[in-house]
């Protein structure tokens, strides 16, 4: 396809180049402003990032935990949000760097992805993979938002790209770094746990039998493995015995009293034979059909992979098939056929943990996107350069298709909905409703329908620090800092706007959906709208300042986290 000379190589790596650039500028796009202002998940993992830096804790304060309790009836993945902390160490916080760990890793998954493919394939076919993964719809969205669950593939990618590298070059240490970052992307999603049990036993036999790696050296991989995922093992023993929590080596082993967790696996399902049914419907209907998902995770009309590329998946199947026959020998594997079985295992693993989880969305089939990214950009590949079809209408229709998503994505009305999701507005909601004197008190709006939701959420945008919240502030630090009260007694979340006003009255500052706004005496309240949200402020007359009693609007001087330190008077 390019020729060996001097211009051949320059347009081959001036596409390589574009196509990179390509990638990191769209996923730049309006970051860390769209999708605004915050997802929950989003702000749990920040929250927790935040207690970790300030307490070496979780919000509850629970050491070091290998598994948050986060929402308390349903607990979080930790990986996520230890990388972030040290983002907020160096950066501060803001939806800016809460974001950006997810951003660089989705781009070192592009990476991982066309390294794996440039060990396996030719250089032109590493060209398709880096495009298609470039403007993949999936690939895009994720790295744009903070949802701690998908850092699992960038780091199941990032794994599988060393242990092609492993394979290729038989290189033991490549082998064992694999085998740790496994062992960490256990700590990433709770999919992970059934997903690498299947793929690492799976993994280890294949390279056992087809001799690229003696035992001795698989081994010694495994045993890397195991030095990281002891702790997360373990908490899982803890919680299937119920056995009491206990600490090892500074960080906690916590059993969960209550969780929703298992209930999401079909061998804790009460109709084993029809979830085994509705979980294939997911699964078909997600990754094949790509029909529309929530509204974070896909927009409609595109897919997740577009809706054209199910016949190149197809074809990209049949393609790395007949690689692997031709890598293939009577007595050895050579690397190339070991790498096409481990992606072949990646691909197969996938699938039966579709059917596994119940009712899988994008989020809980995430794992399944690369290997269809890769497989489908092969296909893709095959077909351009069969002279028997004119392959230069395939770049552009998927031209074609990129600024269609492109446009829905950023600049249609989907951008709306998008943001409604993301509670656009509650920030600056909240901020004008913590600049009055008053209690506060915030709605759960909608489908936000667990205080929780609303509480973390209002930690998060507030940046609220660990011990104001925790209510280990004496009284002169609450004055000191501008807190003026407690958080237990200044911040209320509430259901019932009517019971919420009959119990505080003008004594509050409402924090509500902006449906609720005709709800206040326009007389009495000062009610000021932001996208969808409002804040309904007491009218105190000339008296009113937001501040305390008559003295000067505090200041709020923010430390290196930026979160607030002290106040000074204007």
């Amino acid at each position: 396809m390019f020729s060996k000379n001097k211009t051949g190589q320059l347009i081959y790596w001036s596409l390589f180049a574009i196509f990179v650039a390509g990638a990191i500028l769209v996923r730049m796009h309006d970051f860390g402003k769209y999708p605004a202002d915050i997802n929950c998940d989003e702000s749990m993992a920040a929250v927790e990032a935040m207690a970790l830096v300030e307490n070496g804790t979780d919000h509850y304060g629970t050491p070091f935990p290998v598994y948050f309790e986060a929402w308390g009836h349903g607990q979080m993945n930790v990986l996520y949000s230890y990388l972030l902390a040290g983002f907020i160490k160096l950066f501060g916080v803001s939806t800016f760097v809460v974001r950006l760990p997810m951003l660089v890793f989705s781009l070192i998954g592009i990476a991982a992805l066309t390294w794996m493919a440039w060990l396996v394939f030719s250089k032109e076919a590493t060209l398709f993979v880096l495009a298609f993964a470039a403007i993949n719809p999936w690939q895009i969205i994720t790295s744009r938002w903070a949802l701690e669950s998908n850092i699992f593939p960038h780091f199941l990618v990032i794994g599988t790209a060393l242990l092609f590298f492993a394979v290729k070059k038989k290189k033991l240490w490549a082998l064992c770094l694999s085998f740790l970052i496994f062992g960490f992307s256990l700590y990433g999603y709770g999919v992970a746990y059934s997903y690498i049990a299947i793929f690492m036993v799976s993994v280890f036999l294949l390279l056992f039998f087809s001799k690229t790696f003696r035992l001795k050296e698989l081994l010694i991989a495994t045993l890397c493995f195991f030095a990281v995922s002891w702790p997360i093992i373990l908490m899982m023993a803890v919680n299937y015995f119920k056995l009491p929590t206990f600490s090892i080596a500074g960080i906690t082993i916590q059993f969960y009293e209550k969780t929703t967790r298992m209930g999401d696996v079909l061998f804790f399902s009460d109709n084993f034979w029809r979830q085994l049914g509705i979980n294939f419907q997911h699964l078909w209907d997600r990754v094949i059909l790509q029909k529309m998902d929530l509204w974070w995770n896909q927009i409609p009309k595109t897919g997740t992979y577009y809706q054209i590329s199910l016949p190149f998946l197809l074809i990209g199947l049949i393609g790395i098939s007949r690689v692997f026959n031709d890598n293939r020998k009577v007595k050895t594997w050579n690397s190339g056929a070991v790498c096409i079985a481990i992606l072949m295992i990646s691909i197969l693993t996938s699938l039966i943990n579709g059917l596994i989880i119940n009712e899988v969305n994008v989020a809980r089939i995430n794992h399944i996107y690369y290997p269809i990214i890769f497989v489908t950009a092969y296909g893709i590949y095959w077909v351009f350069t069969w002279k028997k079809l004119p392959g230069f209408l395939i770049p552009i229709a998927y031209g074609a298709y990129f600024a269609f998503f492109c446009y829905r994505y950023f600049y249609s009305e989907d951008r709306t909905f998008v943001n409604y999701t993301f509670d656009k507005g509650l920030e600056k909601s909240l901020q004008a409703a913590f600049r009055t004197p008053e209690k506060i008190c915030v709605s759960m709006w909608e489908y936000r329908t667990d205080f929780q939701i609303t509480e973390i959420n209002t930690l998060y945008l507030l940046k609220l620090p660990y011990r104001y919240y925790s209510g280990q502030m004496s009284e002169e630090e609450l004055i000191t800092s501008g807190y003026i009260e407690p958080y237990r007694e200044r911040f209320h979340y509430f259901d019932n706007l009517e019971a919420a006003y009959a119990e505080f009255g003008k004594n509050c500052t409402y924090v509500i959906n902006v449906r609720e706004r005709d709800f206040f005496d326009q007389t009495a309240f000062q009610v000021n709208s932001h996208d969808f949200f409002s804040v309904a402020i007491p009218d105190r007359g000339n008296d009113r300042w937001s501040g305390i009693a008559g003295k000067p609007r505090p200041y709020q001087i923010r430390n290196e986290y930026g979160w607030p330190t002290w106040s000074a008077h204007l």
